[in-house]
């Protein structure tokens, strides 16, 4: 099981540590990518397996180069080499954030909760 390891600041003078399960976390986001993906890039369509939708982080305008694989999580946008293996390397990219951000993001959205530890 792979964990990722947060710091955050709290109000006491002890920083804690949230974990954050980050194979429950690319689990359960795949789950619901309909969900997620229709929040992050609104625009999109399905056809067949893949979400296509305009890549909001160029000028992009027209459907078809920005594609995501709703079964694996994989996305891709054909018009550069813009890639990743799953939905939290995707809001990452779209947020400009690290892969920890947008797990942790990706928790609140799906109203998962981070274990705080010391």
């Amino acid at each position: 099981m792979m964990s990722v390891y947060v710091k955050t600041n709290s109000f006491r003078a002890t920083p804690y540590k949230s974990l954050i399960n980050y194979k429950e976390i690319k689990e359960k986001a795949l789950a619901h990518s309909h969900l997620l993906l229709k929040t992050w890039l609104p625009n999109g369509v399905i056809k067949a397996h893949e979400y296509i939708a305009l890549n909001p982080t160029r000028h992009d305008q027209h459907l078809g180069s920005f594609r995501i694989n709703m079964r694996s999580g994989q996305w891709a946008d054909f018009a550069t080499s813009d890639r990743g293996g799953d939905l939290i390397a995707l809001l990452a990219y779209l947020d400009h954030s690290t892969q920890s951000q947008a797990t942790h993001k990706i928790s609140s959205l799906l109203g998962l909760e981070a274990h705080h530890v010391r």
